[in-house]
């Protein structure tokens, strides 16, 4: 097998595992002329099928496969179906009342959801019933086509630091979408609504630079007012730890290990600078400068409101969210790059020295089709007759109409 076709391998069995739903609806291809045997017919070495399932296994973990999974299960299930029954419903804020059409075509998308959702409840049975076996199967026909070294060396690589803090990175933003309650997405649109009600056009007015003419000079309480705002904002935001996280990567991490000559890597090093400079200086004026701008934009009442979506859970949740997206994606060293540099070269020099035919890796791929056939098959077995066929004219009709959103 050529070495690197064993990461995408891993990769299918892990989705095997975990998305059941795509796999079942998959359509298989045309029946081959000269389909190949049955890989089980092939012999398969006991030790490379136990390094191939610990491999699969380890990777599964890893990768947050089963709880990013769950996650987009239960956010279609608690969020965005009963969100879309509201928007059809009308009165959801921040959302117009759709007209007779539009409401035909939502109502289209959401039993598609529907169908999505109790499509991914029946298969859950099924694939964890059948997890060791799916596992099972797609390691024996891993030792089939890859020695025991070539699955260590994928091993070796997965275990690095840099690759492992990257499935972190991948779940984090997983997170942003799925770190939300049906509560905080009302919250965030009516947050959408209020702003697009302000007269902005008006408002800017008070903006240093334009034309004050109609603006009046805020009171001292109406600018304690909007520095109480300015200054929860500013918390909740975790900005400054955000930011700095961000510059100690660009300067020890990205900047001595970027892939570029030196002179462009001076030329990083003084925008990294610039940028340093400039951001200080600013976030001073606009720290100095916002809550008199604020005081003179918005109205009491407009910085009640602002002040009270602010303090919500839900704009707390969605800082710390991103907060944890930056953490993860900043948690790199320099010595988890560098280390990962010189794996991925030994990996790739090493797959070209033993890359075999074109024509065995043509092999290979039917054989790996083969065996997702079969997975395909039994899992959409599993799916009762009412939900396969609901979903699948479900999608048929919203590809024939085309999306509402």
């Amino acid at each position: 097998m050529r070495l690197r076709s064993i990461v995408p391998a891993v990769f299918m069995a892990s989705a095997a595992v975990t998305g059941g739903v795509a796999l079942a609806l998959e359509t298989p291809p045309p029946p081959s002329a000269s389909a190949p045997a049955s890989p089980d017919a092939r012999p398969v070495d006991p030790e490379a099928k136990r390094l191939a399932h610990a491999l699969i296994e380890d990777v599964l973990t890893a990768s947050h496969a089963a709880e990013i999974y769950g996650d987009l299960q239960r956010t279609l299930r608690d969020v965005y179906i009963p969100m879309m029954r509201e928007i059809i419903q009308g009165g959801y804020p921040g959302v117009p009342d759709p007209t007779p059409e539009v409401t035909t075509q939502l109502a289209k998308l959401l039993t598609a959801m529907d169908y999505m959702r109790k499509a991914g409840e029946e298969l859950d049975v099924a694939l964890a019933e059948n997890r060791g076996a799916i596992v099972s199967d797609f390691a024996a026909q891993l030792a089939r086509e890859a020695s025991r070294d070539e699955i260590a060396d994928v091993r070796a690589m997965l275990e690095l630091p840099a690759v492992r803090k990257g499935f972190d990175v991948l779940y984090a933003a997983s997170k942003l979408v799925t770190g939300y309650t049906y509560e905080d997405s009302r919250v965030v649109s009516e947050f959408s609504a209020w702003a697009k009600q302000l007269d902005a056009a008006k408002n800017l007015k008070g903006l240093p630079g334009l034309d004050t003419s109609s603006v009046s000079v805020p009171s001292a309480a109406k600018v304690r007012k909007a520095q109480a705002v300015v200054d929860d904002l500013v918390r909740i935001s975790h900005l400054e730890d955000n930011v700095a996280r961000v510059k100690r990567f660009a300067r020890d991490v990205y900047l001595p290990t970027a892939p570029v000559s030196e002179e462009e890597r001076a030329k990083l090093s003084a925008q990294i600078d610039e940028f340093e400079f400039t951001y200080n200086v600013r976030k001073g004026l606009v720290l100095a400068l916002a809550p008199s701008i604020v005081a003179s934009v918005l109205s009491d009442a407009d910085l009640d409101t602002f002040h009270r979506f602010v303090l919500t859970p839900s704009f707390a949740k969605g800082f710390d969210l991103l907060g944890n997206a930056v953490v993860a994606a900043t948690a790199f060293t320099k010595d988890d790059i560098v280390q990962a540099q010189k794996s991925f070269e030994d990996f790739d020099r090493k797959a070209q020295v033993r890359e075999r035919a074109k024509k065995d890796g043509e092999k290979v791929t039917d054989e790996w089709q083969a065996l997702i056939d079969k997975w395909r098959e039994k899992l959409a077995d599993r799916l009762s007759p009412e939900t396969r066929q609901g979903l699948e004219r479900s999608l048929e009709d919203l590809d024939k109409t085309g999306s509402p959103i």
